[in-house]
């Protein structure tokens, strides 16, 4: 065994001493940074007023059961402290789109159809156009259609706002007050992105939809999701990148359930296996359709129908599967 002289065991003792505390400084450093970031990951749960991504779990129970008890049910479920599910702020967390969207349902005959408005953009009008030359089952349908090419949210809320119905221009708004239809389906986001951000436009559509309710009280609305584009459009056209025409969605879906809207989830209905409009329903620019295209979606529409008890349709079906207006 190897002898020191008192010289060399002070220098060792003092060494070890001053790992001792190098260890423990690093220690105490990983700890400070592990407390750092579970406040933070805290803090981005429960803020209130911050736009957040919920767990499924508790998303399930919303969507399922919307009038449920939520600090019960988020203590329970996710382990949650009474305190901290209290500051949670649904209003504000952001849903995935297939969690809102409206559940398949039997199908409705095209009747169904013959109170609605269709009001939108390009996409929407396309309705109009294919029903008119026939080539669409709902052309033995009175559904009413107040759609024109390059609108947004905010065209619709302009003063005395008129539009090419089919038949010359009419009032958007006396049309709706005066007709009062049992449901409508709007489609809007394309040319709104063009010019404008998500949030913008989610701000300016949430604005639309108060609106018609304060103007049609009793109709069902539902609301379409933005559709996809060719990767080709996506790839000229950054503003209707796949990125940011899922970010859009997003909030319509979010919009949709604050609001107890109808969720069409077309974008699903008309994508590839990448999530891009499938070329054999696209027109040449991208994101238009064929006929083909009008078709499948109008048939995805009459499989989605909310459940209301003046709906003489669905008639397998109880209000406990489906979601209510």
């Amino acid at each position: 065994m190897a002898k020191y002289t008192a010289e060399e065991l002070a220098l060792r003792k003092s060494r070890r001493r001053k790992k001792k505390i190098a260890r423990l400084a690093v220690m105490g450093v990983c700890v400070c940074a592990m407390a750092f970031g579970m406040v933070k990951l805290v803090e981005g749960i429960i803020v209130p007023g911050e736009k957040i991504e919920t767990s499924r779990s508790v998303e399930q129970i919303l969507i399922q059961q919307p009038n449920i008890d939520l600090v019960k049910q988020v203590t329970q479920w996710e382990g949650y402290t009474g305190e901290v599910a209290q500051t949670i702020n649904l209003e504000n967390t952001i849903p995935e789109i297939d969690m809102v969207q409206v559940p398949e349902s039997d199908p409705v005959d095209i009747s169904y159809f013959d109170d609605a408005i269709f009001l939108g953009d390009s996409l929407a009008d396309g309705f109009k156009v294919y029903t008119r030359t026939g080539s669409l089952t709902l052309k033995d349908s009175t559904a009413v259609y107040l759609t024109q090419k390059s609108t947004s949210p905010r065209t619709f809320l302009q003063p005395g706002v008129r539009i090419d119905a089919g038949d010359g221009l009419v009032d958007v708004w006396a049309v709706i007050e005066q007709r009062q239809p049992g449901k409508m389906y709007i489609t809007l986001g394309i040319n709104a992105l063009m010019g404008m951000s998500p949030e913008d436009f989610i701000a300016s559509y949430e604005q639309l939809i108060d609106k018609i309710r304060r103007t049609s009280p009793n109709t069902i609305i539902y609301v379409t999701t933005i559709t996809p584009t060719t990767y080709r459009t996506s790839i000229q056209k950054p503003q209707l990148s796949f990125d940011r025409i899922y970010s859009a969605n997003k909030l319509i879906a979010q919009m949709c359930r604050n609001k107890g809207l109808g969720l069409i989830n077309l974008y699903d209905v008309l994508k590839d296996d990448s999530g891009y409009l499938r070329s054999e329903i696209a027109r040449a620019d991208g994101y238009h359709l064929t006929p083909t295209g009008y078709q499948q979606w109008l048939d995805y529409l009459t499989t989605h129908t909310m459940y209301a008890p003046w709906n003489p349709y669905l008639t397998s079906i109880t209000a406990e599967e489906v979601p209510t207006v």
